[in-house]
């Protein structure tokens, strides 16, 4: 074989890799959040919510919103530097009171939940910053899934921004 033909062979094996590798890029599958509940699907298999993953600081903490660009986030994680809570947030609303319910790959908990006081209707629940479960979260395999009383199961990725905002609440 000439030196040219095992270059030019090289060259498709190494784009062949890239290619491949680009398939399991964190992208987000391009639907909603699935209709139904968590024990009807397998968790694993809901569709991730459109959207990214965004860090932030601000006077109260730091937070990670999750969403759509140009719209209001579907989902955030704020540490309240303050008192060293985490609070979780999914866009909605209750009708009474709830719970929010996480699944990720070594476990679920659940949280207490209400609606937030704020002008955009949102779902909030809370727990401390040193919440073992939030480890559960961060080393998730991919996605966790949020389901909360009367809503629509959400599936995320896990992206570093989430946990970020954990390790800023324990700092």
């Amino acid at each position: 074989m000439s030196r040219r033909a095992a270059l030019y062979g090289a060259l498709v094996a190494t784009s062949a890799v890239v290619a491949l590798g680009a398939c399991s890029a964190q992208t987000p599958a391009a639907s909603g959040a699935a209709t139904g509940s968590a024990s009807e699907t397998d968790w694993r298999d809901i569709p991730l919510a459109p959207g990214t993953w965004v860090y932030r600081e601000d006077e109260r903490g730091s937070l990670a919103l999750y969403g759509e660009p140009e719209s209001e986030a579907l989902f955030l994680v704020r540490c309240n530097r303050a008192d060293r809570r985490i609070f979780f947030s999914l866009e909605g609303s209750l009708e009474a009171a709830g719970t929010m319910a996480f699944q990720a790959s070594h476990g679920e908990a659940s949280y207490a939940a209400q609606n937030s006081s704020g002008a955009q209707p949102y779902i909030v629940a809370a727990t401390s910053g040193t919440d073992s479960y939030l480890d559960a979260i961060a080393f998730s395999r991919g996605r966790i899934v949020v389901t909360v009383t009367g809503q629509s199961v959400v599936a995320l990725p896990n992206w570093p921004q989430m946990t970020r905002v954990f390790e800023d609440c324990r700092g």
